[in-house]
């Protein structure tokens, strides 16, 4: 197994998990390697977006409520942004928890994207790394055996 074809393989399931596999098995790789590669750049991916996003969340909470207290102080009242996808995942949050967003989240969005929402809505839970590793671990085999028997 090459280093590049590692990590190549690592950076697609560091940013889109779905479809890592098939790069994995493109280069050659076989189910076990696919699982481990794939694995290993989805846990590194939800570490660094997950750590990264907790910083940069802090620093926009932060930012909005100096913002905020500025509006406040002259006389402007404060705005409040509700978009679709916000609903939606705060509607996703209240029915399936930080297990369901962990595990329905991580393969339809990207790591980075649900790195970012666990972060933002399970940051003070201390399940909540663990949580989006399993979901990795699990996503890893079950994609890695779907792409495996659909190539």
């Amino acid at each position: 197994m090459e280093a590049w074809h590692a990590m190549a393989v690592m950076s697609a399931g560091m940013l889109k998990f779905l479809f890592s596999p098939i790069v994995s098995y493109q280069f050659g790789h076989n189910y076990l390697e696919t699982v481990l590669l794939t694995g290993l750049g989805g846990g590194l991916g939800m570490l660094i977006f997950f750590r990264g996003g907790q910083q940069v969340l802090e620093w926009f909470r932060k930012r909005s409520l100096r913002r905020r207290a500025e509006a406040v102080a002259q006389g402007k009242p404060a705005k409040r942004v509700f978009t679709r996808s916000n609903r939606m995942i705060v509607r996703l949050k209240g029915m399936y928890g930080l297990y369901g967003v962990a595990f329905i989240l991580t393969p339809i969005l990207s790591v980075p994207l649900t790195a970012l929402v666990a972060a933002k809505y399970f940051r003070h839970d201390e399940r909540t790394l663990p949580a989006l590793l399993s979901a990795v671990v699990v996503w890893s085999f079950l994609l890695s055996a779907l792409w495996k028997f659909t190539d």
